[in-house]
């Protein structure tokens, strides 16, 4: 499916229109710690992952390409920013995507590599995600969406007897999807981190 840049992800209607996709170098983590490691006294050393990258109106996400299991999900919001080159990433042929919560970096084949994703995300996201990179009210990433049948997701949080979300969409992407951002408490506002604390 490389060939044609299509995923098991790529045309199911509710994650919304098709945008790029294909296999890409991805960094760990992002945390680096320093001292005595695998590189030597005082550098970085990190880890890099062959995953296939999707990119939709409101997120990108990252499998692993042989089991197609989803390994994370990257929301757009108002601080969703693509930079390339080695000064920013401090990679060569580098795209960094970052957003309120986090750094992706990722490594291409080339310049002209990089520039096509970047472009390809940047065009993308600004068509059908364009909502996403605005300020909301309550400081929400997402827009306010009239006459629908969701509720307060925060109002699980009170619940004594029963949890329930008439729409599982977010689900479907990950149970990780934190309820409030950015992260400042750890994972306690982790979705599946709240329904545990209620079950």
């Amino acid at each position: 499916m490389e060939f044609i840049g299509v995923s098991q992800l790529s045309f199911i209607h509710d994650l919304g229109p098709k945008g790029i996709e294909g296999l890409i170098m991805k960094r760990s983590g992002g945390h680096r710690i320093p001292g005595l490691n695998c590189c030597g006294q005082g550098r970085m050393c990190y880890r890099w992952s062959k995953r296939w990258l999707v990119v939709k109106d409101s997120f990108l996400l990252y499998m692993k390409p042989d089991s197609g299991a989803i390994a994370f999900v990257l929301l757009v919001d108002k601080e969703f920013n693509i930079k390339i080159g080695q000064k920013e990433t401090e990679t060569k042929y580098g795209l960094q995507i970052d957003n309120l919560s986090r750094s992706l970096i990722l490594k291409c084949n080339s310049y002209r590599h990089a520039q096509w994703w970047r472009q390809g995300i940047d065009e993308f996201i600004r068509k059908h995600g364009k909502d996403f990179l605005k300020d909301h009210r309550f400081g929400s990433y997402a827009a306010v969406q009239e006459n629908t049948l969701a509720k307060w997701p925060m109002l699980c949080l009170q619940s004594t007897y029963a949890v329930f979300f008439p729409s599982l969409y977010f689900l479907r992407l990950s149970p990780e999807i934190f309820m409030k951002r950015p992260v400042v408490e750890g994972n306690r506002w982790r979705l599946d981190c709240i329904l545990k604390r209620k079950a």
